[in-house]
């Protein structure tokens, strides 16, 4: 964000802070990202003009709050150096950034991960446990309430575009909140049905955009001089990462204090759908798909934390949970991924 931007945020955001004695002073870290080249062809969340009265207000602020800063404001839950925000880009608004608004409308749903229907909250959870290398906050713990009013909020948002009413939004219970959109009972606003809105979703910019196999197979070479290129200027010549006063800027990419071997990102494919899309910041689609591949396959192919459903032997860990596109129990450069890895859930009691 420049600092014009940043400084009419900060307004907008004083602003709602006299309405709604909401303390907003940490919203406007991580707002960084330009507005989509294709913006139009995406829902538009709403703005902080758009937040409603009251505790579910505060709820919305705090969730937003946690997912920027998650390592800062939920560290019992958090175990390496990342914030939500790091996957989820500008405040998890951004299209083909898995965006919380298409998040919301896609739960419950099947999970193959955990081969079961998962709620919103379990959702979240499997982000704390994998994404987070931490410990999963439990069952309607008032973090996930808050993130889940934050998603929900933004969806709502997204539905009814500029007719969007805060004081029209049914406020559920913290139990349905957690539940997700996607079911038959979803509180939609009755304006937004009378003026035509659709209970059947679509939600272009849902994810990270697929992209075709590779033409040649990833190559870790190849993708070392992408990263020595485009990446390391941020994320560090090994990947650590870059800190201001002892807090992550920029996230580490391999290492101790980054996702673990459970992670999506850590699967050759994921990485390179979010990396064609969103990096280098700001600058979507400048590598090439061939770069992507080649780029993520280098960043997946270094040690990280442990997968935390490996119960002691890493060739059953790498038969049940892995295949395809990870890399986790395959040999590179003279040693096989996943049998060095770093500590889970440093910080759990």
């Amino acid at each position: 964000m420049n600092r014009i931007s940043a400084i009419m945020l900060g307004l907008s955001l004083a602003n709602i802070t006299a309405a709604h004695a909401v303390d907003t002073a940490k919203l406007a870290i991580q707002e960084e990202l330009p507005v989509g080249k294709a913006a139009g062809d995406y829902p538009a969340p709403p703005g902080w003009d758009k937040l409603p009265e009251g505790e579910f207000g505060e709820k919305v602020v705090r969730g937003y709050n946690y997912f920027v800063n998650t390592q800062s404001l939920s560290p019992e839950f958090v175990g390496n150096g990342l914030n939500c925000v790091n996957c989820h880009m500008d405040g998890g608004k951004k299209e083909n950034a898995a965006p919380l608004w298409a998040a919301y409308m896609s739960y419950p749903a099947y999970r193959k991960k955990n081969d079961r229907i998962n709620s919103y909250e379990e959702r979240i959870q499997g982000c704390f446990l994998y994404s987070m290398n931490g410990t999963p906050p439990e069952h309607m713990n008032p973090v996930l309430v808050d993130l889940s009013a934050y998603a929900y909020w933004l969806a709502q948002g997204t539905l009814t575009g500029e007719q969007f009413d805060p004081a029209s939004m049914t406020i559920p219970s913290d139990e349905d909140l957690l539940k997700g959109g996607k079911r038959d009972d979803f509180p939609f606003t009755q304006a937004y049905l009378a003026t035509g809105g659709s209970a059947e979703l679509k939600t272009p910019g849902r994810g990270y955009p697929k992209l075709s196999e590779p033409e040649q197979a990833p190559d870790i070479a190849r993708g070392k001089q992408v990263y020595e290129q485009e990446c390391a200027v941020c994320h560090g010549a090994n990947g650590e990462g870059q800190k201001v006063n002892d807090r992550y800027v920029f996230p580490p990419l391999w290492g101790p204090d980054t996702y673990n071997w459970g992670a999506g990102m850590q699967r050759v494919n994921t990485a390179a759908y979010f990396i064609h899309q969103n990096m280098p910041l700001g600058q979507p689609e400048k590598l090439t798909e061939q770069q992507a591949w080649d780029v993520a396959m280098f960043l997946d192919t270094h040690e990280r934390p442990q997968d935390p459903r490996n119960q002691g032997s890493l060739e059953d860990t790498t038969e049940k949970f892995h295949g395809g596109f990870s890399q986790y129990g395959k040999e590179v450069n003279g040693s096989v991924l996943g049998t060095a890895s770093y500590p889970n859930h440093p910080n759990k009691p």
